[in-house]
């Protein structure tokens, strides 16, 4: 499936495009196609429904299935920044968000599982101690086939009064889901580069989910990882001789660009 980028590409906010300009004139350089052999029913789904925009029927939606390539993927983003949005009564869907500076990443994730997506990302803005940046994001459509990530991910938790709140943890389950596609997104999206090593921050986990996904490196990966305490957070750090085990599995599923965090 390929895309042009419309002109309104990022109109919900006013961003100077001669930032971005030249990767987006590298990364959607072929024309839209209209061929609906392997779409549903005949209808264009996905980003290219955006030529023009369709609306899919309640039937259609349901139908969407995630392949075993996209899940990984998608277990791989939510391990680091991406989030699920599910209110009361609806499906849920997946919202990821990164700097202006990783845009060819998120443009690169957005492509990857476009068919899950009926709009192009946009900019927004984020304030951080006083200063104003810049970001680029997406979400999904509102899909019943995210319920399986959705309750793999997240757990209610009282929160004030009555309320409950869902928040984001790691379960046991994840062993079943963890690959080497899931590892190169993680490791795309949240690890850094340290000491010839590398270091995933696992910021918005406990000690103990943080315990437990070391168990899954290990057990499933033969990673021999440490913790690695900043602040009052707790990461996972894998020096150079555990990470040479993985490189070659994970590498295929990098962008040149972000091959630096396992050279």
């Amino acid at each position: 499936m390929s895309v042009n980028t419309p002109s309104k590409f990022f109109s919900k906010t006013y961003f100077n495009k001669n930032l971005i300009c030249n990767s987006v004139s590298t990364l959607t350089s072929t024309s839209v196609t209209t061929s609906t052999e392997i779409t549903l029913w005949g209808n264009q789904l996905g980003i290219s429904s955006m030529f023009p925009k369709s609306k899919l029927t309640k039937l259609e939606i349901n139908q969407i299935q995630l392949t075993p390539n996209i899940k990984s993927i998608l277990v791989g983003i939510l391990l680091s920044d991406a989030w699920l949005q599910k209110r009361e009564g609806w499906n849920p869907r997946i919202g990821f968000k990164q700097s202006i500076g990783n845009f060819e990443y998120l443009w690169y994730v957005f492509n990857l599982i476009s068919v899950l997506c009926s709009n192009f990302p946009y900019t927004c803005q984020t304030i951080t101690r006083g200063k104003l940046f810049y970001d680029l994001q997406f979400e999904t459509r509102q899909l019943d086939c995210l319920n399986e990530i959705y309750n793999l991910f997240y757990k209610s938790q009282p929160s004030l009064g009555k309320n409950i709140k869902n928040i984001k943890c790691v379960k046991p389950e994840l062993f079943e889901y963890l690959d080497y596609i899931a590892l190169a997104h993680w490791i795309q999206g949240d690890g850094a580069k340290k000491n010839k090593g590398i270091t995933l921050c696992t910021d918005n986990f406990t000690i103990q989910e943080v315990v437990l996904l070391m168990n899954i490196l290990l057990i499933k990966f033969d990673i021999k990882s440490t913790i690695h305490k900043e602040k009052n957070y707790y990461r996972i750090y894998i020096n150079n001789s555990e990470l040479s085990k993985i490189i070659p599995y994970i590498k295929p599923y990098f962008l040149n660009s972000f091959l630096y965090k396992i050279s």
